[in-house]
C-alpha cells in the first residue's frame, strides 16, 4: 500500500474536467450524460470547482472528493460542517491506499477550517465507518394512494393553500428558516438555491396560509413536488421533493392539497422522519396494491440516512444547542490505528448551561458514560438518542445516567432536506 507521502493535492480546475468525468463515470455508472457530469462539478448548489479536491501521484491524478462548506441547524444553532460527496478513485488506482488518503486529507482541511462534523452520504457503510463515521437517523418513504388523506385535510386546503407566486420568494425562505432552527440538519441555504428552485420549470409550489391578523395572512408553509408518467397513458407518480410547514395545521393543509389530485394521480412518495406518525391518519394508504401472505399492507420502505464524523471532540460537543442544562463526565474509547491524533482512551467533563455546552479535561473521575467517537457523532448530531445507544451496545451507561443525559443530549432526527 502507498503511503500518503507518495500523493499531492490540490484543488481543480476547468482543465481537469476531462479526467474528472473519466474517473466519474467508473465510480458512478449511470445513466447522466458526459455534460451532466461536467455540470455536477461547475454548477453543484452547494459549491464549486475550487471544492473538489485532487489527489495527484507525479502528476496523475488518481482520484477526486468534494469537501463543501455548509452550515446546518442542529439543537437551534447553526454549525458549521464539511459536506462529503464524490469520492471517486480511478480503477487502475485502487487498493493503493488513495481512498485513504484522500480521506485523511479531506478530513484534516475540515478541521483546520473550524468544522465541528463532516458529513457524507456512503455507497458502504462499512467502508466510512473505518474512518470514524457514525450512522443516523432513518427515514419512512412512504408510497401512499392520495384517497387516503383524511377528507377534513382537504378542507384545510380549500381554505388555506394556493399556488406559490414569484413575490413568495422571501416568505417562502422565511418559512424555511422558522422550520430548519427546530430541525436536525437542515442546512442554511445562500440565495443560489432558491434561485435554483424558483427557475425550474416541472416542480410544483404550492403556499399555506395562515391569517395573523384581520385582513392579513403569513405564509407558514410550502411544498414542491412533481409529477411524473413513465409513458403515455401509464400510472401517475407524485414525488415530493420537500415539504415545509411552521405549524401541523399548515402539514395537514398541504397534504390535502395534494389529495385533490387524486383523479389524477395513482400514488404519491413522501419522505418523513423516523418519528413521523402520519401513517397512523390514513385510511388505506397502500390503496388497492396487493401484498403477500407474510404482508398484506405495505406502506413503503425505510431509507438509511447519511453517516456523520466528528474529529475535534470539544469543538463537537460545543459547536451545536441543547434545550436542557446539566453536567456530566464521559469515557471515549478509540481502536488504535482510526488516523485519529489522539490517545486510545480519554475524558472530558461537559456543562450545558444556557443552551451551550463547555468541555474540560476529567481526570480521576468518575465515568459517568462510556463511548467511541463514532457514536458519540450519532448522539450529538445523527438523531440517536442515548437509552437506544445503551441498548445497541454503543454506549455504557447506567439508568440513573441515562435518565440526566439523555434530555441534553437529545434532538430532532436527522433528515435533511438537501441531500448532496
Amino acid at each position: 500500500m502507498m503511503t500518503t507521502e507518495a500523493f499531492q493535492f490540490r484543488r481543480a480546475t476547468e482543465s481537469d474536467l476531462d479526467r474528472i468525468s473519466e474517473i466519474h463515470l467508473v465510480a458512478f455508472p449511470d445513466a447522466r450524460t458526459e455534460p451532466e457530469r461536467r455540470r455536477n462539478f461547475t454548477a453543484s448548489r452547494f459549491g464549486n470547482l475550487e471544492d473538489l479536491v485532487l489527489i495527484e501521484r507525479r502528476g496523475e491524478i488518481l482520484g477526486h472528493a468534494f469537501l463543501f462548506a455548509l452550515e446546518a441547524w442542529f439543537g437551534g444553532r447553526g454549525v458549521a460542517m464539511g459536506g462529503v460527496a464524490s469520492v471517486a478513485v480511478a480503477p487502475e488506482a485502487r487498493g493503493q491506499g488513495v481512498a485513504t488518503a484522500l480521506l485523511d486529507h479531506v478530513h484534516a482541511a475540515s478541521d483546520a477550517r473550524g468544522d465541528a462534523l463532516t458529513m457524507l452520504y456512503a455507497f458502504r457503510q462499512r467502508f466510512y465507518a473505518r474512518f470514524g463515521y457514525g450512522t443516523t437517523s432513518s427515514r419512512k418513504r412512504f408510497t401512499l394512494d392520495p384517497r387516503s388523506i383524511p377528507s377534513a385535510w382537504i378542507a384545510l386546503a380549500n381554505a388555506r393553500v394556493r399556488r406559490a407566486r414569484g413575490t413568495d420568494r422571501q416568505a417562502v425562505a422565511a418559512a424555511y428558516v422558522r422550520s430548519a432552527s427546530k430541525a436536525s440538519g437542515w442546512f442554511t441555504r445562500q440565495e443560489k438555491t432558491w434561485d435554483r428552485k424558483w427557475s425550474r420549470e416541472r416542480p410544483q409550489v404550492l403556499v399555506a396560509e395562515l391569517s395573523a391578523r384581520e385582513g392579513e395572512t403569513e405564509l407558514a408553509g410550502y411544498i414542491v413536488f412533481d409529477v411524473a408518467q413513465g409513458e403515455e397513458h401509464a400510472a401517475t407518480l407524485l414525488r415530493v421533493e420537500e415539504i415545509v410547514a411552521n405549524d401541523d395545521v399548515s402539514r395537514r393543509a398541504l397534504l390535502g392539497a395534494l389529495a385533490r389530485l387524486r383523479d389524477q394521480v395513482f400514488a404519491i412518495e413522501l419522505e418523513v422522519d423516523s418519528e413521523d406518525v402520519l401513517e397512523q391518519a390514513l385510511v388505506d394508504s397502500d390503496g388497492r396494491s396487493f401484498g403477500t401472505k407474510g404482508v398484506e399492507h405495505t406502506l413503503g420502505v425505510i431509507v438509511g440516512g447519511p453517516m456523520v464524523r466528528i474529529q475535534n471532540v470539544p469543538r463537537a460537543f460545543e459547536a451545536r444547542g441543547y434545550a436542557a442544562a446539566g453536567a456530566f463526565n464521559v469515557v471515549i474509547d478509540e481502536p488504535h490505528g482510526e488516523g485519529l491524533d489522539s490517545p486510545a482512551s480519554f475524558a472530558l467533563s461537559v456543562r450545558i448551561e444556557g443552551g451551550r455546552a463547555t468541555v474540560s479535561e476529567s481526570r480521576d473521575l468518575p465515568c459517568v458514560m462510556r463511548t467511541t467517537r463514532a457514536a458519540l457523532g450519532s448522539l450529538l448530531y445523527g438523531g440517536l438518542r442515548l437509552a437506544d445507544a445503551v441498548r445497541l451496545g454503543l454506549v455504557e451507561a447506567d439508568v440513573d445516567v441515562v435518565a440526566h443525559v439523555g434530555p441534553l443530549l437529545a434532538t430532532a432526527p436527522l433528515a435533511p432536506v438537501d441531500p448532496f
